[in-house]
């Protein structure tokens, strides 16, 4: 189990599948209050993994359908596509129905979603940048690597709170949407040649507007 890892976005929290469809079940069970090991040892469920085992051609173990990870980001037990929604049904309906289609969506090869919305932070990015260089140039500065870097800390902090670096490979959609959004704002301020304080201002207020307006729709 060696997949890339996606993150999804379930009611604006990030829910971690691999590119293969394994859910990281002791990451979202947590969430719920449960653990994964209970429900793997539920009678029910060692039934099913018995009748999973009697139908698949190799006669694969029980360990076969779930994977432990010690140690780095990703530790913890993952759970086989076949055993996701059976236990995201454990922990929630709802969540069992929405782990389905993430799922299906997975196995289809259909995980354009988040490789798209990755592209377009990273293309946001480089408005940003483009944005910087030309200012500093029009001032008859030479741009320095540190104006980007720090660039790239404001968008998180206006964001998150904390002016330092953010890995977006482990962001779900929603939130590399939100971060492109500011960062197309920012690039826009830059260019009408807002001073550093005013478009901080400028961007929480948005971010914090565009927040709102999010957790609207997911209470609706």
């Amino acid at each position: 189990m060696t997949a890339r890892i996606i993150p999804f976005d379930y009611e604006g929290q990030a829910v971690r599948f691999n590119a293969d469809g394994w859910l990281h079940a002791t990451e979202i069970a947590e969430r719920f209050g449960k653990r994964p090991n209970d429900w793997l040892s539920l009678p029910s469920t060692i039934e099913y993994l018995e009748a999973l085992n009697r139908r698949t051609v190799t006669g694969s173990s029980g360990n076969a359908w779930s994977a432990t990870k010690r140690g780095g980001k990703n530790q913890g037990t993952w759970l086989h596509p076949k055993l996701a929604v059976a236990f995201a049904r454990w922990l929630s309906v709802d969540f069992a129905v929405w782990c389905d289609e993430q799922i299906d969506a997975l196995v289809r090869g259909e995980s354009k979603p988040w490789a798209s919305a990755r592209r377009e932070t990273s293309i946001g990015y480089r408005a940003v940048c483009d944005a910087l260089a030309l200012n500093c140039e029009a001032q008859g500065k030479t741009p320095q690597r540190h104006h980007f870097i720090n660039e790239a800390r404001l968008i998180n902090e206006v964001i998150t709170g904390a002016f330092k670096g953010r890995n977006r490979d482990l962001l779900s959609v929603a939130e590399l949407e939100l971060v492109t959004l500011a960062e197309l704002r920012d690039t826009a301020l830059i260019g009408a040649g807002m001073a550093y304080a005013e478009r901080k201002a400028n961007l929480l207020r948005y971010v914090r507007e565009l927040q709102s307006k999010h957790q609207r729709r997911i209470a609706a």
